[in-house]
Formats: structure tokens, sequence, C-alpha cells
């Protein structure tokens, strides 16, 4: 490699969230819309000696072997054989433990990064596979776009790009972690009658509402219930939104980032300034407004 490798991981959000079951290894089974957004983060790679060596721009995100790249950089190694070192620096804008896939995202992205720079020649399917092993959500970023995601997150169908639209994302002060919601008991999964392989009713139908922009028939997410029970904050953030004239509002996985459809960036920009006179809660930043 003569030069370093640049990418970009982007952020998604979850239009559509249901939790319809729960395996015996304890991964619970989802149907959901996932959406590739335009807030991403930056890595870079250069080769080193040997080793593996992670900088960030995060004081909180961990640089050992418990970081998600520098796991992803070790399966690597280790199917390959290869003994190349490899430094990243990420520079992270996307909120940690935000609902939104940063870890995630960087990691698909590493595998896209390292299928490069060693001239591995894996296919999608190759990387899908490694993705699996790697997190639930991680299988979806090898692809990106619009996506039905059920399983546990590996099973995956292309739907139709959306139109260019604008969003805010609102990202509370508020920390929450994933397996505590998955965990918490007020989350009872959705019960319906389908085969194995086949997608329930509901999921169908959020679906069809997504093809003709049916926005209210759309945006919905379980994990709101456990949620909003964890941290009453945050239902009282919707509920506000709402209040403001914006319908179109929904948590992104297990939260806490809350994501707004709206008609315009500079409608958006109303928005964030009518949210920043009337909550505390609110983290906001110049990424806050985003195109998907």
């Amino acid at each position: 490699m003569t030069s370093p490798l640049k990418i970009k991981t982007y952020a998604k959000i979850n239009l559509y969230l249901d939790v319809v079951g729960k395996y015996p290894d304890g991964f619970h089974a989802i149907e959901s819309i996932f959406q590739t957004i335009t807030l991403s983060d930056t890595l870079i790679f250069d080769e080193i000696s040997e080793g593996v060596e992670i900088i960030t721009n995060k004081p909180s995100l961990p640089v050992d072997g418990s970081n998600i790249v520098y796991k992803t950089i070790n399966k690597v190694k280790e199917i390959t054989k290869i003994k190349k070192g490899i430094r990243v620096q990420i520079l992270k804008n996307i909120p940690v433990c935000a609902g939104l896939g940063g870890g995630s995202s960087n990691a698909a992205g590493t595998l896209h990064a390292l299928n490069i720079l060693w001239e591995l020649g894996w296919n999608e399917s190759t990387l899908q596979n490694i993705a699996v092993e790697l997190g639930s959500d991680v299988p979806y970023f090898i692809r990106g776009g619009t996506q039905s995601v059920s399983s546990k997150g590996e099973r995956l169908s292309t739907l139709p790009y959306m139109p260019d639209m604008w969003i805010v994302l609102v990202h509370p002060a508020i920390a929450l972690s994933t397996a505590k919601v998955y965990q918490h008991p007020s989350l009872v999964s959705r019960p319906h009658h389908k085969k194995q392989d086949e997608y329930s009713l509901t999921f169908k139908m959020a679906i069809s509402a997504l093809m003709k922009q049916d926005w209210g028939k759309v945006i919905y997410n379980q994990l709101e219930i456990p949620a909003f029970v964890i941290a009453p904050e945050l239902r009282e953030l919707k509920l506000k939104i709402k209040k403001m004239g914006f319908p179109y509002v929904g948590m992104s996985g297990s939260g806490s980032t809350f994501f707004i459809l709206v008609e315009s960036k500079r409608q958006g920009e109303r928005l964030m300034k009518k949210i920043n006179m009337n909550t505390n809660l609110v983290r906001t930043n110049k990424s806050s407004i985003q195109l998907i």
C-alpha cells in the first residue's frame, strides 16, 4: 500500500422495527426496515510492520481488542493468515450507543477496506458470512441502502431506494444499554402465525406502506416500550416533537436517537430551533439535519 486508504461509513435509522421472537441462544428475532442516512464516520487505514493499532478522536471509544474494528481486523487476519499490520484512525461523527449503528457500520467498512487493501477478492456473499460473526447489524452495512432485515439481522432483502428526503436527528443526553432494552420485562414479542422464512402480516403491511410513502403506517419501533419505561424523559420528548406539528417521528434501534421526517432542510432547521428552546435533553450539532 503506497498511501492511506480513506473511507466513509454511514449511519442507519430503523423506519420500522418489531421483535417477533427469541432464539434459544438468547438472540431476538426481528423484522425491520433499515435505511442508510448521510451521517458518517471516517476511517483511515495505514499499513504498519505488525499488529493492530486503533486511533480515535472519541476518548470514550476503546482502542483495544474490545473495539469492533479491532475485532474485524483480527477476524480477517485469522481467516487469511495474513501477517501484515494495520493502523486505523477512526474519526467518529456518529454518536456512540445511539441506535444508529455506528460501530456495525465501522466493522462493515473495515471488511470492505481490507478486501481492497489485501486484494482478497471476496464477493458480497463472503463478506456477509464474515459479517454475521461480528454483530447483528453488520451484514446490513455490507450492502446498505433500503433493506428489509429479519431473523437475527442476517436475512436481507433489497427494497426500492427511497427518494431524497430530509430528516432531523435528535440525540438526547441519555445513554441506553441495548442489552437492557432487549432484556426489559416490558418487551414482549408480538405473536403471529407464519412459516420460518415468511414475513408477518404486519411487516408486509409496513413494506407496502413504505412503497406508497405512507409514513404514518411505516414508522414503528417496539423497542420504544422498554426504552420509555427505562427513561420516561424519552417519551416526553417524542410527545413534545409531535405537539410541535411533526407527526413522523420514531426512535432508531434501541435508542436513544429519534429521527423526524421533514419536508425540507429549512423546515428541519426550524424544528431544531424549537426543540432547543423547549428541552435541555438534546445534543445537537451541525450533523443533526441529514439527507436520506
